[in-house]
């Protein structure tokens, strides 16, 4: 073999050689590029987006839609708190068709009510069949809930029954009724205005139920396991503690696993019950390891006030359908609904105190008939403005 064909050989080696080097080495370059957008990597693990305020996955803010003047503000305190997943739930009106059929329905469920002889009587009331069980399952047995009783007045026709000519009365209790009276105080009146507030809130909760089971979670209590994906609901006038995140993030790991409702706003303060209920009733949840120093975790009481509350997967099944039972729906304000579940153990629920939200009482409510609330809560500070005295600055 002669040399100039070895010197030969030898530089078609290298350049062979180099070939397969450049070959191998972009080929990797664009394997890994794919692995990468296609998630072909059995190691890849997508990054977990921060969990609103800490622990909340998504936001619904009840609100009628004129209220641009609220909305403003809800802006603002959305931005000031960095929430990124949050809606609007549009609120319902009071002088519409559907809260005029849902009043006819609410009657026809009164029917068989007779003063002639009492002025309080007690409707027949039942409960049904699995609107408390404890619905514990596996993890792989729930992932959507149909819509059932109260929900389906809308599209049913409306009952011939005439109204009457006073005001209804809201229920009590499971189904207790008590003769009307013009002496009775506002807060007993049955007004289309309140069952237009518990409809927004009965249609939030639905809502809730639904963008969980669109997700695929599991809309039932796993035994033992901690419930995440939690859904707060909050009203159009409310303003939050600057420091909500720090504050929350203490109370969390002392709920139970299986809690339903976690109340941000209705307290006691001092000797003076706010939203007209004394939840400090039932003593401290206590934790070895925790010891709260600006808020503390309290068993619910009776809870009067629906601005800020929070609602597991398996809580906001339970809530919807005891609110949907039609003896029950619609007969009294949604906050008092929700109380006497509370209260007759039919929901376990937990009370921030004092609140971590409360409302400003700064602008007119669509609700209250007449008069209302002068009282006014207090925050240490709150995003938009509310001091300790309740005013803003």
């Amino acid at each position: 073999m002669t040399a100039p064909f070895r010197r030969l050989l030898a530089l078609t080696s290298v350049i062979v050689l180099t070939t397969i080097t450049i070959y191998l080495y972009t080929t990797t370059e664009h394997l890994s590029t794919l692995s990468t957008l296609y998630s072909f990597s059995t190691s890849y693990t997508p990054t977990r987006r921060p969990l609103d305020l800490g622990f909340v996955s998504k936001t619904y803010v009840i609100s009628l839609p004129h209220r641009t003047d609220r909305r403003k503000d809800i802006d603002r305190l959305m931005d000031g708190l960095q929430i990124s997943d949050w809606v609007y739930h549009d609120g319902t009106y009071f002088n519409t068709t559907i809260i005029q059929d849902l009043l006819h329905h609410i009657q026809a469920q009164r029917m068989e009510e007779d003063y002639s002889l009492h002025s309080i009587i007690n409707l027949p009331f039942s409960w049904p069949g699995d609107v408390d069980d404890h619905f514990f399952s596996n993890g792989s047995d729930s992932n959507s809930l149909a819509l059932a009783g109260a929900e389906l007045w809308p599209s049913q026709p409306t009952p011939d029954i005439p109204l009457p000519n006073t005001s209804l009365v809201c229920a009590e209790e499971n189904f207790r009724l008590t003769r009307f009276s013009d002496q009775m105080p506002q807060w007993r009146y049955l007004t289309p205005q309140r069952v237009a507030t518990f409809h927004s809130h009965l249609t939030a909760i639905r809502r809730v139920v639904d963008d969980n089971a669109r997700a695929g979670l599991n809309l039932t209590r796993v035994e033992g396991k901690i419930q995440e994906n939690i859904a707060l609901i909050l009203e159009d006038d409310v303003d939050m503690e600057v420091d909500i995140r720090e504050r929350i993030s203490v109370l969390l790991p002392m709920l139970p696993y299986d809690w339903d409702v976690l109340f941000l706003g209705t307290f006691v303060f001092s000797s003076i019950c706010f939203c007209w209920s004394n939840e400090a009733n039932h003593s401290a949840v206590e934790d070895p390891y925790v010891v709260p120093k600006k808020n503390k975790l309290h068993p619910s009481f009776q809870p009067r006030c629906l601005h800020a509350y929070a609602l597991s997967p398996a809580g906001a099944v339970r809530v919807l359908k005891h609110l949907r039972h039609e003896p029950f729906a619609y007969g009294r304000s949604v906050d008092l609904a929700i109380a006497w579940l509370i209260l007759e153990k039919h929901i376990k629920s937990f009370t921030v105190v004092p609140p971590l939200v409360i409302q400003r009482k700064v602008t007119k409510t669509d609700i209250t008939v007449f008069g209302g609330s002068i009282w006014k809560e207090q925050l240490h500070e709150g995003v938009l403005g509310t001091k300790q005295s309740g005013d803003e600055v």
